[in-house]
């Protein structure tokens, strides 16, 4: 069972709200009383070009004073359609996570996301980009902290503009101990004036690592939208994919996002 990557369940408090009319032009901040606020639901998910299933996860923001983790969002009606006539009505396997049965994501299709909940519509667009393959991960330690980062090689396609984002989960670690997986936004870019390169992004926003942990990095292929949802969020400063949302490709008020991404994989081990 696949579900989007990056997907985070850990979400815990909403400061504030923050609409940007424009990534570069003027900026309005609106505050809200979160104590008083209706609740806002979030939309968790995404389409890859690798076999699904896939899964959107539903929830709701809570008032501020409850600090908790957001409740799920039952008995919603999910369904995803591209521009090739495909629809697929998502099956609400637990509570507040829906997968599909039968939709398969291929670049170059646009998919829509249509959630039904509480007498509200919900939707979300997003194109799916050509996959790059990565071609090097190169372990490197930071000298003032000693921590290990790495760094993904790719070669990215001339002519294309192209928008990336990198995750990296830890799959196993030698000696084992636990660790409490955070949100991360991931790294994130575009291509700009390295169009047609090779390029050698350093991660950041990622886990630490350790001696012989086994990492799978995967470079995503995103589109504009979902791009500038990254890179605001991260310029207010938040580190959960759906706390906050300056600059959503969700419709009517939700929280969150749904992106349609092609993704390559590389397992790496931390020496």
């Amino acid at each position: 069972m696949k579900k989007p990557s990056g997907i985070s369940r850990n979400l815990k408090r909403i400061l504030v709200l923050t609409i940007i009319e424009g990534l570069w032009s003027c900026q309005e901040v609106i505050h809200v009383d979160l104590n008083s606020a209706l609740p806002k639901l979030i939309i968790d998910g995404g389409v890859s070009d690798q076999p699904g299933p896939y899964q959107v996860v539903l929830s709701q923001t809570v008032s501020f004073e409850l600090d908790s983790i957001f409740p799920p969002v039952s008995g919603a009606v999910v369904v995803i359609t591209d521009n090739a006539r495909n629809r697929d009505t998502l099956v609400e396997i637990n509570p507040g996570t829906y997968q599909t049965t039968r939709l398969q994501g291929f670049p170059g299709r646009t998919y829509t996301l249509t959630v039904k909940s509480n007498n509200a519509v919900y939707t979300a667009i997003s194109t799916m980009p050509s996959p790059v393959a990565i071609d090097t991960v190169i372990v490197r330690t930071r000298i003032s902290s000693r921590k290990k980062m790495l760094s993904v090689i790719f070669f990215d396609p001339k002519g294309i503009t192209n928008y990336y984002r990198v995750l990296e989960k830890l799959t196993n670690s030698k000696p084992p101990f636990f660790r409490i997986p955070q949100p991360v936004l991931g790294t994130f870019m575009t291509d700009g004036v390295l169009d047609g390169t090779k390029i050698d992004l350093l991660t950041y926003n990622q886990p630490s690592f350790y001696a012989y942990d086994q990492v799978l990095v995967s470079l995503q292929c995103i589109d504009k939208n979902v791009y500038d949802y990254f890179l605001s969020a991260d310029q207010t400063g938040n580190m959960s994919t759906t706390v906050s949302n300056p600059l959503p490709n969700v419709s009517n008020g939700a929280l969150g996002y749904f992106s349609a991404y092609a993704v390559r994989y590389k397992n790496v081990v931390i020496h």
